[in-house]
């Protein structure tokens, strides 16, 4: 993406996400940042990581304030990621 790009995409963003804000919908998200460690098994080995596929990338999270699953994927449907031929998941938080 050219300079001029990115901050068109950055402005959809913010747009996007202050409308949920607005609204009393967002209630917090960050992006990721491009390292991190990976802990597995009964030994708890670190190894750098994450080496997921470049489709199964996670960039970021949002938290959405929604009556159901259903509301959250309708609030999501209007996600600028999907003018980069993004995908998002939608998943309640089950409190513990």
């Amino acid at each position: 993406m050219s300079p001029e790009e990115a901050q068109k995409n950055m402005k959809k963003w913010e747009e996007w996400i202050g409308g949920l804000a607005k609204a009393g919908k967002f209630k917090a998200g960050e992006p990721l940042g491009k390292e991190a460690k990976v802990i597995n098994g009964t030994k708890k080995v670190v190894t750098d990581g994450p080496f997921a596929e470049s489709k199964e990338v996670v960039g970021g999270y949002l938290i959405v304030t929604a009556k159901d699953l259903t509301e959250a994927a309708e609030i999501a449907k209007d996600c600028p990621i999907y003018e980069g031929d993004g995908s998002t998941e939608v998943r309640d938080i089950t409190p513990m």
